[in-house]
């Protein structure tokens, strides 16, 4: 079994190196070589923060500055809502809508806009109960920790699809 292991495994690693296989999150529609810059208008954006290590890690060259960047990913404002989608015969919620969206922008370091103004939602419904507060409130926790991962994950899937080539005209 051990001598057929090494080979196997150089196998799987020359199939998966020659079928252009990337690590999933990584744009690579930007030249090679060229670095992305993140910002955010809101100096504590965790958006802004959960995607600049995921792009780091995985393998995307960033900007230390905006100005050794060759691309700017600017997000302009992050939202987290609640609204109830239901109520009791009491007149209570018993289910609300959770809702995290962010609007962004992408330009290049001529100043062109090669995405203005995007936004990305994610929605989901929490079931609520009065006589399970502290298990409704960790419940709504880390469904907004999901929520903002799933954000972050429409957003570079966003950025895959930025034709860095296109003329302003064509991409508007």
């Amino acid at each position: 079994m051990m001598k057929i292991l090494p080979p196997l495994l150089l196998l799987t690693l020359l199939a998966t190196a020659g079928c252009g296989w990337h690590l999933r999150g990584a744009p690579q529609n930007f030249p090679p070589g060229s670095l992305l810059y993140i910002s955010s208008e809101d100096s504590r954006s965790d958006i802004a923060n959960e995607l600049t290590r995921l792009l780091q890690n995985t393998g995307v060259p960033m900007a230390s500055s905006p100005l050794e960047a060759d691309y700017t990913l600017l997000i302009h404002k992050e939202t987290e809502r609640k609204r109830t989608v239901s109520v009791d015969a009491r007149g209570r919620a018993s289910e609300y809508e959770l809702i995290t969206s962010a609007l962004y922008s992408v330009r290049d370091s001529g100043g062109n806009w090669l995405l203005n103004n995007a936004q990305a939602d994610v929605y989901r419904t929490l079931e609520w109960d009065d006589n399970e507060i502290v298990s409704k409130g960790e419940e709504e926790r880390l469904l907004r920790e999901e929520m903002r991962r799933e954000l972050i994950s429409r957003i570079i899937d966003r950025l895959r699809r930025i034709d860095v080539e296109a003329s302003a005209e064509e991409r508007n």
